[in-house]
């Protein structure tokens, strides 16, 4: 995936929110949408369902004025990975 379609994917995801969608709405989460078999095809999937995800979360968070605290937990999520790494 290119760095393009990852922010594709984010706006996306930031306008369903924006548009009164759910999370669970997700078009990654749709039975066709979702890989087979294949691994490597899993992997595309998930980061694909992961952007749409961030775009969705960082939208709501703005709305609830809960930026700030949203993106401190990604980063502290992804520092606890790292030292369990």
């Amino acid at each position: 995936m290119t760095i393009e379609e990852l922010i594709d994917l984010q706006e996306a995801g930031s306008r369903a929110r924006v548009l009164g969608l759910k999370a669970h709405e997700n078009p990654y989460l749709a039975a066709h949408m979702m890989p087979t078999g294949d691994t490597s095809a899993l992997g595309d999937w998930l980061a694909r369902h992961d952007a749409w995800k961030f775009g969705w979360e960082a939208e709501d968070a703005s709305r609830e004025d809960r930026i700030a605290a949203h993106f401190k937990e990604l980063i502290s999520t992804a520092k606890q990975r790292a030292l369990d790494a």
